[in-house]
C-alpha cells in the first residue's frame, strides 16, 4: 500500500500523465495558482450530475435486484446487467455525502450572521417537509404503510421505528434514509455554533475514525440492522462535511485539493478490490462494514471533489443533461417510486419475480409514473413552497 501511495502522490511526471488521460481533468498554468475554494462556484453542476447519478442507481437497484433477487435470469447478459444493479443502494451513501458537504457548507458561509439559524432551519422545512408529509398522506390513504409505522415518522424515527414500535407494523423502505438526513439537521447547525470551523472538522475527522470502530464491533455481537442508524454511519456524512471544510481553505491549492481527490478514490477502490477478493462483503462481516463500508464513504467523497474540480468553470457536456433533470427531480421521485411500484402490483400481480417481460414492464410504466409525478411536484407543489422562502428575511 505505502508503494501506491507514492506512486500517486509523489511522482510528478506519473500525476501530470495520469491527469491528461482524463480528458475531463485539464492541467493548465492557471490550477497551480488557484485555490481549492475555486470549486465552489454558485450552481456547482458537478453536484447536480452526482445527485442525477445517485438517485439512478437507487431506482434502478429497487426496481430489478431488489424487487425481484432471486430472479431466473436465462441470458449471462442480462444475469450480468441485474447483478449490476445489486450495488444500487450505493447511491444512498452518495446522496450522504452530499448532504454533509451541501449543509456545512451552508454553515459556514452564512457564520456569525445574527438570524441565520432559524432561517436555516425554516428554508430545511420548506425544502423537505412538504413532499415528505405528502408522501406520509398518500402512504396511509392507500394502506401501503402502517399508521403506526407513519406516526413513528412523523418525528423522523422511520430508521428506528422498534423503538416505539413493539407490535406488527408494515414500513415504507426509503424513508430510513430520510429520518437520517433530518436527525442530521438537527443537530449538525448547534454542534456547528459551538465548535465552529476547525472544532467541526476534528469531530468529522473523530466520526470518520471511529464510527467504522462501532460498526465492526456492533456487528461481531450482534445482527441488529446497524445501517439505519445514524450513530453507525454518521461519518458518511462526515465525509461530505470535511470536503466543505477543506474546499473553503485559505491556503489550499486547486491541484492538492484535486489530488486529495484522486487519493479518495484509487485508494479506496484498490482496497475495495482486495476486499472482494477476499470474501469480504460490505454488509456481510466485521471487516467489510468497518474498513469495507469506510472506503465506500471516502470513494463518493473522492468522486465529489473529482466532480466539483472537472466542472467549476467548463459546462455541462450535452449528453448529460438528463442526469441534470433526474437531479432536479431526486428528490421527489425518491420519495414517491416505490409507492407507484407497490400500487402497480397489486393490480398486476407479481409475475415480474419469474417474467423477464413482467419485470421490464413493471419498471417501465411504475418508473415512468413517478417520472411524471415527481415532475410535477417539483413544478407545481414543491417550488411554489421553496419560493416562499423569498419572503423570509435574509441573514444579516
Amino acid at each position: 500500500m505505502a508503494g501506491f501511495v507514492s506512486c500517486v502522490l509523489c511522482s510528478r511526471c506519473h500525476k501530470e500523465a495520469l491527469l491528461e488521460s482524463f480528458s475531463v481533468l485539464p492541467i493548465d498554468s492557471s490550477t497551480d495558482r488557484a485555490l481549492a475554494r475555486d470549486v465552489l462556484t454558485r450552481h456547482m453542476p458537478g453536484v447536480d450530475l452526482l445527485r442525477g447519478t445517485a438517485i439512478l442507481v437507487v431506482v434502478f437497484f429497487h426496481g430489478f435486484a431488489y424487487s425481484a433477487p432471486l430472479f431466473p435470469w436465462h441470458n449471462w447478459l442480462a444475469a450480468a446487467l441485474f447483478n449490476l444493479t445489486s450495488y444500487g443502494w450505493t447511491g444512498v451513501n452518495l446522496f450522504f455525502t452530499l448532504s454533509g458537504f451541501l449543509i456545512t457548507g451552508n454553515l459556514i458561509d452564512s457564520d456569525g450572521k445574527p438570524n441565520f439559524y432559524s432561517r436555516f432551519y425554516i428554508r430545511r422545512a420548506l425544502r423537505i417537509l412538504p413532499a415528505y408529509f405528502l408522501v406520509l398522506f398518500l402512504l396511509g390513504v392507500t394502506q401501503t404503510a402502517s399508521l403506526n409505522y407513519l406516526a413513528v415518522c412523523v418525528i423522523f424515527l422511520a430508521n428506528w421505528p422498534r423503538l416505539l414500535l413493539h407490535g406488527s407494523f408494515v414500513l415504507y423502505p426509503v424513508l430510513w434514509s430520510l429520518a437520517v438526513e433530518e436527525q442530521f439537521y438537527a443537530i449538525w447547525p448547534w454542534l456547528y455554533r459551538r465548535l465552529l470551523r476547525n472544532g467541526l472538522f476534528i469531530l468529522c475527522l473523530a466520526m470518520i475514525f471511529l464510527c467504522p470502530v462501532l460498526r465492526g464491533v456492533t456487528i461481531s455481537v450482534s445482527k441488529a440492522d446497524i445501517f439505519s442508524k445514524t450513530f453507525m454511519i454518521g461519518d458518511n456524512l462526515a465525509v461530505g462535511a470535511a470536503i466543505a471544510i477543506v474546499c473553503r481553505s485559505r491556503r489550499l491549492r486547486l491541484k492538492t485539493l484535486l489530488w486529495i481527490g484522486v487519493a479518495h478514490v484509487c485508494i479506496p477502490a484498490l482496497i475495495l478490490f482486495l476486499l472482494s477478493n477476499a470474501g469480504s462483503t460490505l454488509k456481510g462481516d466485521a471487516l467489510g462494514v468497518s474498513l469495507g463500508y469506510s472506503m465506500l464513504e471516502l470513494f463518493t467523497g473522492g468522486m465529489l471533489i473529482l466532480m466539483l474540480y472537472a466542472y467549476r468553470s467548463k459546462p455541462i457536456q450535452k449528453g448529460l443533461g438528463f442526469l441534470l433533470f433526474f437531479g432536479e427531480i431526486s428528490y421527489g421521485l425518491y420519495l414517491i417510486h416505490m409507492l407507484c411500484w407497490m400500487l402497480y402490483d397489486r393490480f398486476f400481480g407479481d409475475a415480474y419475480l419469474t417474467h423477464a417481460s413482467a419485470l421490464l414492464t413493471r419498471f417501465a410504466v411504475a418508473n415512468g409514473i413517478a417520472v411524471v409525478l415527481a415532475t410535477l411536484s417539483k413544478r407545481y407543489f414543491e417550488n411554489p413552497i421553496m419560493g416562499l422562502k423569498k419572503k423570509i428575511p435574509a441573514a444579516q
